[in-house]
């Protein structure tokens, strides 16, 4: 930045009333002004002044802290700022992907949990979503507010449920910095000294520093915009008035409900497809005033008909289509369903379970999931423009998001993403190591970093399976810690809505990793050696033993093997000693390798500790 820039002083705006600085370290506060300016800056009854330097640029240093508040700082140039509210405590960079932004009001109870939000002593930053080509120095948008009912609405649900758990047991200030941005993949959360040395990053990373990512995305609006137009006046369902209940849709190809178009083989997948189908009423149905009709969730945007009306519509991917409507839009005998979706770049389609497909009632819940009748309506329609996101464009999440941040110091990181990464899972082991050591170096700081290990997710064809080793290798670095989540997803969605158990996890890792309360584990018993004894192998696991109240037979997802290296269902039997499990299969009569919950969405899981942490996946065939 040049010196001309700054007439007075200025600070990055995560300097803000409200603020967290970490305790014990060294308190940095820096900023702008003119070169050769006088800077003093009053904190905690501390007055430190420095010269401003010839590139414009402040720094001052006080002391480190123990953890209190609240305080005022004042910054006194040519003009004076005053912050207030401040509080030293514990600061958590927060980031990963859509399920670290997953919001508190839609998460389990979210409406009830935004409502019980109020802690003056937790601070919440949420940073704007920014690409950028080159490190910045500040945000673009985003400063402190303390937590509450008003500032909690749209933050991080792990984020909050982590720091609630933190301040509950710990009792000190705790910040939470929420720099998060759904879909991403880990390469745009890396820096350039890690991600330049990957050739198929080089020219882009090259590229990237001379665009203007607020024009790019400026014009890939309008583009999305247009095509959307497009797309409606494309569309000869509305053309020729599909959606009523005169016009004969007998000829329509059959599909069977849910699916997603890429499985269905629906060509163009993005633009319009209409789905209808009829279901039959009795009188005693219609003595109900309200029908509930769930038709799951809709990639992305859905319009929804019962005989010829619209009782329903929304445009976000993510949500459960529930829809009340009142009894008088139905009749007794045939009723007919009609549904208009449009994909705009996504998978397309009704991504739910058939279980989300219903109409109830009151008297009976039908099941809409089977077949179903569809036409393409937007046939002719061009490819929708290419969104201009951060997964075009490594790095440019570290220089908007992370880089800004480097200067202050912090507690530690909780992370939650991989999902985006599915297509290399098993080059994520090395990216995510990389990640935590270079972020560590950046800070100058081993700091610990929290990560989720993804859940169970049914029908990735393996992929989660590999992601989930991949993340786990990180455990090799030191101060590292996972949240196993195995048991805690929903099999048919991506997000699930579980973000308490989520953040509570993270919380009792840090107690032990961070916070050095060995009350608490670091984690559950884990995969530690195996033996054969006759025709059953026997497992033992390390990190403590399992709760007291695991059963001792019939314990579910282990997987056994012989020398032909096909795997086949294992009886399980937990021994006295209470960490070491006896397998068998009549289908195998010498062992020689075991699997445990390796699969997408494995079923049940019964394997905890003491406080709730889960025993992970793993496998013993590829040591």
């Amino acid at each position: 930045s040049s010196a001309s820039l700054f007439a007075k002083v200025t600070l990055p705006k995560f300097f803000s009333n409200h603020m967290v600085l970490q305790r014990d370290a060294p308190i940095t506060i820096y900023g702008w002004a003119d070169a050769g300016k006088t800077v003093k800056i009053n904190f905690n009854n501390t007055n430190i002044e420095t010269k401003v330097n010839a590139n414009g640029e402040w720094t001052i240093d006080f002391k480190a802290q123990k953890e209190g508040g609240p305080y005022k700082m004042t910054i006194v140039e040519d003009n004076t700022i005053i912050l207030e509210d401040i509080y030293v405590g514990d600061v958590w960079f927060c980031s990963g992907q859509s399920n670290m932004g997953w919001k508190l009001e839609d998460a389990l109870n979210g409406k009830e949990e935004l409502s019980k939000a109020n802690y003056e002593k937790i601070k919440l930053l949420q940073v704007s979503r920014t690409m950028a080509g080159l490190p910045q120095k500040d945000i673009e948008k985003g400063q402190w507010e303390s937590c509450s009912p008003g500032s909690a609405l749209g933050f991080s649900a792990v984020a909050y449920f982590f720091g609630r758990e933190l301040y509950q047991e710990h009792n000190v200030p705790i910040g939470l910095i929420n720099s998060s941005w759904g879909g991403t993949n880990i390469e745009a959360w890396m820096s350039e000294e890690i991600m330049g040395k990957h050739e198929s990053a080089q020219k882009v990373i090259a590229e990237m520093k001379n665009l203007n990512f607020k024009e790019v995305v400026k014009k890939y609006n309008k583009d999305f915009k247009n095509w959307e137009d497009k797309a409606d006046k494309l569309d000869v369902g509305l053309q020729e008035k599909w959606f009523d209940i005169s016009y004969d849709t007998s000829s329509w190809e059959t599909i069977n409900l849910p699916i997603v178009w890429e499985t269905a083989k629906i060509k163009p997948s993005n633009g319009i497809v209409w789905v209808t189908r009829t279901f039959e009423l009795s009188e005693k149905d219609l003595s109900g005033k309200e029908f509930l009709l769930s038709i799951g969730r809709v990639d992305n945007e859905d319009v929804t008909y019962i005989n010829g009306k619209i009782v329903g519509e929304s445009r976000m991917k993510d949500l459960d289509r529930f829809y009340k409507i009142s009894n008088t839009l139905f009749k007794i005998g045939k009723n007919t369903i009609m549904i208009r979706v449009k994909n705009n770049g996504d998978i397309g389609g009704f991504r739910s379970s058939k279980e989300a497909l219903y109409l109830e009632t009151g008297l009976q819940k039908i099941s809409l999931s089977g077949e179903w009748k569809y036409r393409i309506g937007t046939k002719t329609i061009e490819e929708v423009p290419v969104r201009q996101h951060p997964n075009l464009y490594p790095t440019s999440l570290y220089n908007g998001m992370v880089a800004p941040f480097l200067g202050i110091k912090i507690k530690g990181v909780i992370w939650y993403q991989a999902e985006s990464n599915s297509k290399n899972a098993i080059e994520y082991a090395d990216l995510f190591k990389d990640i935590i050591t270079d972020w560590r170096k950046k800070w100058n700081s081993d700091f610990s970093f929290i990560f989720a290990q993804l859940p169970n997710y049914a029908n990735q064809s393996n992929r989660w399976v590999t992601l989930r080793e991949s993340q786990a290798k990180a455990l090799e670095l030191k101060n590292t810690g996972m949240a196993v989540l195995i048991d805690v997803g929903t099999d048919d969605n991506i997000h699930p809505i579980h973000k308490q158990v989520v953040g509570k996890r993270m919380a009792i890792i840090a107690g032990n990793l961070t916070y050095d309360q060995k009350k608490w584990s670091a984690s559950a018993p884990v995969f530690d050696k195996f033996k054969t004894e006759g025709n059953a192998l026997l497992v033992t696991f390390k990190n403590g033993t399992f709760r007291a109240e695991t059963p001792k037979s019939g314990i579910s997802g282990f997987m056994i093997a012989g020398n032909d290296n096909i795997f086949h269902p294992a009886n399980a039997y937990l021994l006295n000693d209470m960490k070491t499990i006896k397998l068998s299969s009549n289908k195998v009569s010498k062992p020689k390798e075991v699997r445990y919950l390796w699969e997408d969405a494995p079923g049940k899981v019964m394997l905890y500790n003491q406080d709730g942490l889960v025993t992970p996946p793993f496998r013993t065939d590829d040591l």
